[in-house]
């Protein structure tokens, strides 16, 4: 789940920042508002790597799935590496190419003859 990894990367952000007053503040907000945050912050889970799953409801494409890697750089905690994948033959893998090709101001690309996008 994302959310407890998020939960899990701040633990560990804590761990290396604790007198940041603005981090503190932060977390003792979010542990306020939601009880999985406290749950998830006192079950002590410390990362520096996480792998998550991810549907995103795209407007025009609709429902897209992703396997997401998050790696935290060792000695510069506040740069990750994303990684989003699809998986293979999967309604996502098909229609990241077309979705590649569109343009901010342009028109959608039409799929070659006799392949279908759905």
């Amino acid at each position: 789940m994302f959310a407890a990894a998020a939960v899990a990367a701040l633990r560990r952000e804590s761990g290396r920042r604790p007198h940041d007053r603005r981090l503190v503040a932060l977390i003792a907000g979010l542990r306020a508002a939601d009880p999985d945050v406290g749950r998830w912050w006192d079950d002590h889970t410390v990362r520096d790597y996480a792998s998550v799953a991810k549907r995103i409801d795209h407007p025009t494409a609709g429902a897209l799935s992703f396997d997401i890697e998050i790696v935290a750089a060792p000695h510069a905690s506040d740069q990750r590496l994303v990684v989003y994948t699809a998986q293979p033959d999967s309604d996502t893998a098909r229609m990241l190419p077309l979705l590649s090709s569109w343009s901010a101001t342009g028109s959608p690309a039409r799929p070659a003859s006799g392949s279908a996008v759905g």
